[in-house]
């Protein structure tokens, strides 16, 4: 989720698309959500979280601002939520009695609120999700004067240091002006800079290629990243943080900056397993997955980013983990990592590494590929492939001059095009183009995530530290080659508002003032179902998705397990991201002393409760197999080598050519694919 602090975006945010009695009505509803409050009894409140409304720092100006970016479309949904709010069809929805909410007395209003989130007609649980998740993320992450939140302090959260200047860290990747329209010819035109198009820009210029990189996000490094949530999320991530599914059941997060995903991630570099590449090999006609020459390309990225497992000693989040772990028996190994000497000095890797600890695309293969000449356009969106008698020739877009604002034509022709611009982008870039292929954009892949929060007697602070280096694969095969993996994320201020339930105003400041306390645990599913990307009117993607029953199962397991592996752990609390709010406090506040009974009371109700949308935060991360590698255009978008079935000259090199999920963070994968893709390139022309 974005708030308005910017960067580099040179469209300014606005209100104004708000009237002033829908922003009144906006504000109303934060300061329900989040209200001024007396602390709870015996609590002090010395720096205000409690007597701080929303409407202290502003929320629903910044949510507002926040949504102006947003289509026309989403913008008109988001107005008749708005006058729902402000209609006696409210009370009717609600609860069968004509009433405005905007008409309530405050304890009516939580009260209304309470029921929405949880209401029966999944239109209210999602209204309610939109201003919740917007308006958490806000309070706890919009800086003020002085650069720091105000609810910070009761955290225990400080400000990340100061990046270095622009002159202690220059950009060094040339990009071109975009002052003019531009007509450029190539070798090769590669459409995405992240680990797919990092790769096949490096391997194909090292082939001796006359390279064009074309990225939709912009160019930042070091110096850029200050580690601030309201600031850098808009920046680095695909819809300035904003993606989700079509119906916000989950949460999206897609890298959108010069080196793409591989810049924002928490540098996990995991093979893809043996069983998933001989299945894709066997059930999906993906020729070679298996081959030595394939995992040849792992040895070889590993080896260009600097893979290891010497900086993968625990932060505080990560020895949770482990140390619930080895009380229960379960299996765990650290998580080699493509970053050295961090010494657990930060912890704002999914906003950038100041320090250039983290080998991203564009430390490495971009670099590279810009040293040998390489040419890369950035904040270019490409509309479509130029084709000519079923072959592609080139790729047409538009792109931002930085100083100006203006959108310029960008046309590259060129004999090869690769499309990596990530599994929600690359399909879509297809459907523009015109290609009929059934399964474009079909698929879809999403590792499912939910999360459990568990309280331990000394402070967490799952922002410090390297960010994720344990997991347990204890659970990974429960279905065949099918179950979940146990792992842990940081949750940064912002993320703690926009993830922590909301049942009620008191429960939600009490639970996220002990955020420090906490730590982070997250259930990663290998999906067996699937969803799609279509278009929107506008020619945008849409994600539509929901997990079947067996990954709503698997989900509901890992919720399980992480409330054991948190008490066996010493945990004094656990919080599910379910609702209404499911917490299981231990005797008297005591490091795991929960009584079998209760605990399995706690397991029992989790599973009743099972996964419904926006019953419960969903999220994911990794975007996978809308443009599939296989043996038949019947089955798949494109061939083994990564061409597209039907259209000579276009290749698929991303995560998008995955037959299936890869059951593991997935940045290796892409790479090995996008090694393999780019050197059929390189060898057939």
């Amino acid at each position: 989720m974005a708030t308005t602090q910017r960067v580099a975006t040179t469209t300014p945010p606005t209100t104004d698309w708000l009237n002033a009695n829908e922003l009144r009505t906006l504000e109303l509803v934060c300061d329900t959500l989040i209200p001024a409050l007396s602390p709870p009894d015996g609590v002090a409140d010395p720096h205000g979280l409690y007597a701080r409304p929303a409407s202290a720092i502003g929320v629903a100006s910044l949510l507002a601002e926040t949504v102006s970016y947003e289509t026309p479309e989403k913008q008109a949904q988001f107005k008749q939520l708005l006058g729902l709010f402000d209609s006696p069809l409210f009370g009717v929805l609600l609860d069968g009695r004509p009433r405005r909410f905007t008409r309530l007395a405050a304890p009516a209003r939580e009260a209304a609120l309470r029921k929405m989130a949880v209401h029966r007609m999944a239109m209210l649980r999602q209204g309610f999700e939109t201003v919740k998740r917007l308006s958490g993320f806000i309070y706890f992450s919009a800086p003020g004067e002085d650069g720091a939140n105000p609810s910070w302090p009761v955290l225990g959260y400080r400000q990340p240091p100061a990046p270095p200047s622009p002159e202690a860290a220059p950009k060094r990747i040339r990009t071109l002006p975009v002052d003019r329209d531009l007509a450029l010819t190539a070798d090769v035109v590669i459409v995405g800079s992240g680990a797919g198009g990092g790769v096949a820009a490096g391997e194909l210029t090292a082939a001796g290629k006359d390279v064009v990189i074309l990225e939709q996000g912009g160019y930042y490094n070091e110096a850029d990243f200050t580690g601030s949530e309201a600031g850098m999320m808009p920046e680095l991530y695909l819809r300035r943080g904003l993606l989700s599914t079509d119906d916000l059941s989950m949460v999206m997060l897609a890298g959108s900056a010069l080196g793409g995903g591989t810049l924002v991630n928490w540098s996990s570099s995991l093979r893809t397993p043996a069983d998933v590449l001989e299945e894709w090999e066997r059930e999906y006609g993906f020729s070679g997955a298996t081959s030595a020459d394939y995992q040849a390309g792992f040895d070889a990225v590993e080896q260009r980013i600097g893979v290891n497992t010497d900086d993968s000693a625990p932060n505080r989040n990560n020895a949770a983990l482990q140390r619930g772990c080895e009380a229960l028996g379960y299996s765990w190994k650290p998580i080699p990592r493509n970053a050295s000497d961090c010494q657990q000095r930060c912890g704002a890797c999914g906003y950038g590494c100041p320090y250039g600890r983290k080998q991203s695309t564009m430390l490495t293969y971009l670099q590279d590929a810009s040293d040998r000449g390489a040419r890369t356009i950035v904040r270019c969106r490409v509309e479509r492939v130029l084709t000519e008698a079923g072959r592609a020739v080139g790729v047409e877009g538009t792109a931002q001059d930085p100083a100006t604002g203006v959108r310029r034509k960008v046309t590259v022709r060129a004999p090869a095009v690769v499309v990596a611009a990530g599994s929600v982008e690359s399909p879509a870039l297809l459907l523009r183009s015109g290609l009929s292929n059934p399964n474009i954009g079909g698929h879809l892949r999403l590792h499912p995530v939910t999360a459990m929060v568990a309280f331990y007697e000394q402070p967490i602070e799952t922002w410090t530290g390297s960010l994720q280096t344990v997991l347990s694969d204890q659970f990974a095969r429960l279905q065949g080659g099918y179950g979940f993996r146990l792992e842990v994320m940081p949750t940064h201020p912002g993320l703690y508002g926009l993830a922590t339930p909301w049942f009620g105003a008191l429960d939600y400041k009490r639970d996220i003032a002990r955020a420090r306390y906490a730590a982070s645990y997250i259930v990663l599913t290998r999906d067996t179902g699937e969803g799609r990307i279509t278009l929107d009117k506008y020619g945008g993607a849409v994600p539509h998705y929901w997990p079947n029953e067996t990954d709503r199962r698997h989900l509901v397991r890992g919720l399980q397990e992480c409330a054991r592996i948190s008490f066996a752990g010493g945990a004094t609390a656990v919080l599910a991201t379910q609702k209404p709010r499911l917490a299981l406090e231990s005797e008297g506040g005591r490091s795991g002393a929960v009584s079998q009974a209760r605990l399995d009371a706690y397991l029992a109700e989790i599973a009743r409760r099972g996964i419904a949308p926006n019953r419960g935060l969903l999220g994911t991360a990794h975007q996978m197999g809308t443009c599939r590698l296989g043996g038949s255009a019947k089955t798949a978008v494109a061939d083994p080598s990564g061409q597209v079935y039907g259209m000579r000259g276009l290749y698929i090199a991303d995560a998008s050519g995955f037959p299936t999920a890869s059951g593991v963070n997935p940045m290796l994968s892409t790479m090995a694919l996008a090694r393999h893709v780019a050197r059929g390139i390189a060898a057939r022309s």
